[in-house]
């Protein structure tokens, strides 16, 4: 994950790799390259490459996906052709909204050309799990939407799996079972957050902390509430959310 704005820096070769060995010590089974926007960094190619080694030398059968915003059509387009033939790739989502993303209108006009390339699907409906990323976090159309939406998306599952989830059992089979599908996001810097946003707070580095310290950080920390879908949670009078509070330590169970 590259920094979420145009002179942010790159994540380096070595930190992606130490981000590959944590994601193993998990038991982790499917890897997602995500930014900022990902294609840009100017090692791209060669990051999907050595992730796909890494996967065909794991025991745990795996894959990997990439989210764009599909700037890189049409001057990359042989690369992304080229991208297609690893074996653990699994798919590549271009997503793009007239609402949120400036280039939008020339990625829906060409739309059908990008989605012909193997493996490229491209998405542009409504956003439906809105998160507080980097900008979203200071803008009050996308906060409100977040705040509207049955979907949208915090660390608070992250948390909850954590809290749940011994040293011992790691999380080894848990992104087998339907709707697990939180995961650490490890930023360009090596930091580990239960969020896809560089606000949230960071549990550990991977280059410079022990795997079981991280680890034991994500389970026992608390998540913040500050998102919408947080203040939420911390209100709701639902059954389920009562419990989920109780778990992470808000408040004493009801009597």
């Amino acid at each position: 994950m590259q920094c979420s704005h145009p002179q942010g820096k790159h994540m380096d070769m070595a930190t992606f790799k130490n981000a590959l060995k944590f994601a193993r010590f998990l038991g982790v089974s499917s890897y997602i390259i995500t930014g900022g926007e990902p294609t840009e960094h100017p090692q791209f190619y060669e990051f999907c490459e050595t992730l796909n080694r890494f996967i065909k030398g794991g025991k745990t059968v795996g894959g990997f996906t990439i989210t764009s915003n599909g700037t890189w059509f049409p001057e990359r387009k042989a690369e992304m052709e080229k991208l297609a033939k690893l074996d653990h790739y699994v798919a590549m989502q271009v997503y793009t909204n007239p609402k949120w993303y400036k280039d939008a209108p020339f990625i829906i006009e060409h739309k059908d050309e990008i989605g012909a390339i193997p493996k490229v699907m491209v998405d542009t409906h409504d956003i439906q799990s809105m998160q507080d990323l980097g900008r979203a976090k200071t803008n009050e159309q996308a906060q409100t939407e977040i705040a509207n939406s049955r979907y949208h998306m915090s660390c608070l599952n992250g948390h909850l799996l954590f809290k749940q989830t011994s040293p011992t059992r790691k999380l080894t089979g848990l992104d087998l079972q339907p709707g697990v599908m939180c995961k650490p996001c490890v930023d360009y810097k090596g930091d580990v957050h239960l969020s896809e946003s560089n606000l949230c707070p960071s549990f550990g580095n991977v280059n410079d902390d022990y795997m079981l310290e991280i680890f034991n950080n994500l389970r026992n920390a608390k998540p913040c509430c500050q998102c919408a879908l947080g203040k939420k949670f911390l209100t709701s009078e639902n059954i389920k959310i009562q419990v989920a509070r109780h778990l992470l330590g808000f408040e004493e169970p009801s009597k």
